[in-house]
């Protein structure tokens, strides 16, 4: 109990320090006011908002030159409930990678999760008649936490008991089960475990953009790939050198005329 105390001590000075972070959720709060001052992003007509439809995501609109939805789309939320979990789990990640990693880390790796999470839910948003309007940083959220327990893989994700490795594997597979099986894919075998689940009442499972989540989380594990991979150093190329050297010798030795000019 004293450990989830400290950790959860730790945590707040991330957070206090992490001014991107700040400037990120103050956005998104603003812009939901905004949202809400408009009507909300369900009308009470029960109409999506005009605002929802130019900034949310639709692959039927991105295929007419609306490219700009795959990154507008994650700063709109459609109530307060889906705000404050994006807020949460967006000032627990990204506090965390913003005071390891740096600032620029965090902006270019929430940036990778949306676009990510965009181009993930394109085939799910040409889904015929029924297809979602998608809104809502999750896919930037899942990009950070996927780029976590790629560099730590062995350490323990707070405040969950689980190693990095196994939280990152098993939220990849999750997402790409939950994925497949939607019956608006209309994918041989798997849509029969969509109707299943829909039979025993489970719908609301596909309510939430589980194509976005996997987009994002592939696109941060891109990004911890990326910032492992080798670097160039001193010590690196002084071997090279010598190996270079230890196998073709070091190299023709200059005659004794070497240097003298012509007459």
């Amino acid at each position: 109990m004293g450990t989830f105390f400290l950790n959860g001590a730790e945590k707040f000075r991330e957070i206090r320090k992490s001014w991107a972070v700040a400037v990120v959720v103050i956005a998104m709060i603003g812009l939901h006011l905004f949202l809400e001052s408009q009507g909300g992003a369900i009308t009470e007509s029960g109409e999506i908002s005009p605002w929802v439809i130019r900034f949310g995501l639709s692959g039927e609109q991105v295929l007419h030159g609306k490219i700009w939805q795959l990154v507008t789309y994650a700063w709109f939320h459609g109530n307060l409930l889906h705000l404050g979990l994006n807020m949460m789990c967006l000032i627990m990640l990204g506090s965390r990678v913003e005071q390891m990693l740096g600032t620029r880390v965090f902006l270019v790796t929430l940036f990778a999760g949306i676009l990510g999470g965009g181009i993930g839910h394109l085939p799910m948003s040409l889904a015929g008649d029924q297809a979602p309007v998608l809104i809502g940083m999750s896919g930037g959220c899942v990009g950070l936490l996927l780029l976590l327990t790629t560099l730590s893989p062995e350490s323990r994700m707070w405040p969950l008991p689980v190693s990095g490795k196994a939280l990152g594997m098993g939220l990849v597979i999750g997402e790409l089960i939950l994925t497949l099986v939607d019956r608006r894919l209309e994918i041989p075998g798997f849509e029969k475990i969509g109707t299943w689940f829909s039979v025993h009442g489970l719908d609301t499972l596909f309510q939430v953009g589980h194509s976005c989540h996997l987009g994002g989380a592939l696109a941060g594990w891109i990004v911890g790939r990326w910032l492992l991979r080798p670097r160039v150093s001193l010590a690196s190329l002084r071997r090279q050198r010598e190996r270079r050297e230890a196998k073709y010798g070091n190299g023709p030795q200059p005659t004794p005329e070497a240097g003298k000019s012509a007459p």
